[in-house]
């Protein structure tokens, strides 16, 4: 891959040459901002400013991580984690959070997407059996079947026989 650096390119409208600058930068992702530091390049003359895409991807990644964390969202591992822990595909997760799109959800597993504190909130409800099926009952999701646990199991006898 090769440089994209500007760095002491000459700027032809004035003359002068670009060097690296930083930058507070506040950035808005799903009704949300963070103020992080942007790398750029900057004319040492007539003060034009030049921001290559990975200058911008990494300040965005920066803004995300850091909203992240202020707001203490799910990370895409969590939420995939979360998905396959319920046996849902991406389409059934979103019908469950009112009709999400599945590209919507899969953006989210891949950190392509950020989801705002509200579909977040709805997210970590679905932990909640209770709140998990009344929402399935509304979307009309058909969930997987849970597996008893052993210690939930009646216990039998010699013949086979319940005990409880």
């Amino acid at each position: 891959m090769s440089d994209p650096s500007l760095e002491g390119h000459l700027h032809r409208a004035c003359g002068g040459r670009y060097a690296r600058a930083v930058e507070s930068v506040t950035i808005r992702v799903s009704g949300m901002a963070a103020t992080v530091e942007r790398e750029l390049f900057r004319c040492g003359t007539c003060g034009d400013e030049r921001c290559t895409v990975e200058q911008r991807e990494a300040a965005e990644q920066s803004a995300v991580a850091a909203i992240r964390e202020t707001h203490g969202l799910l990370t895409p591992k969590a939420i995939r984690q979360l998905r396959t822990e319920l046996g849902l595909t991406h389409e059934q997760l979103g019908d469950l959070l009112y009709g999400i799109p599945r590209g919507i959800v899969e953006g989210w597993e891949r950190g392509r997407y950020l989801q705002n504190a509200d579909a977040d909130a709805l997210l970590r409800s679905l932990t909640d059996r209770d709140t998990l099926e009344r929402r399935a009952a509304k979307a009309g999701v058909t969930l997987p079947a849970v597996e008893a646990a052993a210690d939930d199991a009646p216990e039998q006898g010699p013949n086979g026989e319940s005990r409880s």
